[in-house]
This record gives structure tokens, sequence and C-alpha cells, in this order.
């Protein structure tokens, strides 16, 4: 008998930083489903897309910093090596070519990105290669479009035990608490970043790296 092949949970984002509003929820989800490793996925970014002048190499820096600040992630480049333009649906295909062909994949995204699925490219390719797991705040509460309704009653599941026994296909809602932080409230609000607000939201080593580098001034 062959062993069972390890599932990939991944959470993708442009981690401009990577911080603990975005982070903690998908630790949260991954204990859920019972799986103890985390993928952080950067996206690449377009050359017109607003980085608050922070370069690819930073972000990578520090998405590597959060992970060696915490066993259970580790980082995931893929994206960043593939050719433009970048989406989800063929980032997901180069890593399911690298793959077993069952090991289940667990894509994490929040709620609001959720419902925005049918703006997204080949957004219905997206349960062929990989399970979804949605990050839904419990204060969350905006309805999704029929669109998306209808891709959750195909694919729902309330059982987190069903996205190890498949490759893909399955919608799994894992409710998380609220987090009060944004990417974007942390960079307008850098100058306080040696307030304790602030770096409360930051694992110690990205918060030295933005400091050792003058980052979101």
């Amino acid at each position: 008998m062959t062993s069972p092949v390890t599932p990939v949970a991944l959470l993708g984002g442009t981690f401009n930083p990577p911080h603990l509003g975005h982070i903690q929820p998908a630790l949260q989800a991954l204990q859920s489903i019972g799986l103890g490793k985390l993928g952080l996925m950067p996206c690449k970014l377009p050359p017109h897309k607003s980085t608050n002048g922070i370069s690819e190499e930073h972000r990578v820096s520090m998405v590597k910093l959060a992970c060696q600040a915490d066993p259970r992630l580790y980082p995931e480049l893929i994206e960043l090596t593939l050719p433009e333009p970048s989406y989800s649906v063929k980032t997901l295909r180069a890593l399911r070519d690298r793959l077993d062909s069952e090991q289940p994949v667990c894509f994490f995204m929040g709620w609001d990105s959720f419902i925005s699925l049918p703006s997204w490219y080949e957004w219905q390719q997206l349960t062929q290669l990989c399970h979804l797991v949605i990050l839904q705040r419990k204060s969350f509460h905006s309805q999704p479009e029929s669109a998306v309704s209808n891709l959750l009653a195909e694919h729902g599941t309330s059982e987190p035990q069903s996205l190890m026994k498949s490759p893909a296909g399955k919608i799994y809602i894992a409710q998380t608490d609220d987090v009060p932080v944004s990417s974007s409230w942390l960079r307008n609000r850098a100058t306080e970043c040696l307030t304790q607000e602030w770096q409360k939201w930051l694992y110690p080593p990205v918060l030295n790296y933005i400091k050792q580098h003058g980052l979101y001034r």
C-alpha cells in the first residue's frame, strides 16, 4: 500500500507587508482542517500596480522572515517564477505539474475574494485544480452573486476531512475570528512603527527588516 500524499495548503497575497491580520485567520483555518503547514505565496504584481515603492525582493525577504518566525509557515515562490500575465489559475496549473496527481491542494482566500471570483481569469477552472478554503470573518456577511452561490452549492462541504480525500473539487468555508488590520492600514501608519499598536501585527523579524530598510516611509 502506498503512503498517503501530504496535502498542500497555500495562502496567496501581495504580503506588502506580511502581517498577522492576513496570516492569523489562515492559521486558524489550517488548524480546523487538520494541517500543519501553510505556504505563503507572494503574487507577481504588474509594473503598473502600486507597491508603495516596495520591490519584489523586499516582499520576498519579508515573507521568508515571517516563515522563519513561525514553523507552521513556509515560502512558496512559484508565481514569481512564471511569465506574465499572472493569474491564480495559471499558478495552480504550474504547481500541479510538479505535484503528485493525487496530492490535495487547498487554496486559501478571504470571503471578499471568493465573492469576486467571477472577475477572475478562468475562475471556473479553480475547483478542477484545488480545493478552496474560504476564510469568512464572523462579522462579514456580504452575499455572493448567483454564479458564486451556484459554485458553492455544487462544490461546498461542511466536512474539512473531505479535503484530504481528493486532490481538488471542494469548497470549505472556515469561520475565523475578526482581525481588525490590513496591509493598507499598516502602510498608512508606517510612521507609527515604533508604537506598540503597530508592532503587534508583525512578526518581530519582519518589523526589524522594515525598520532596517526604511520601508513604507
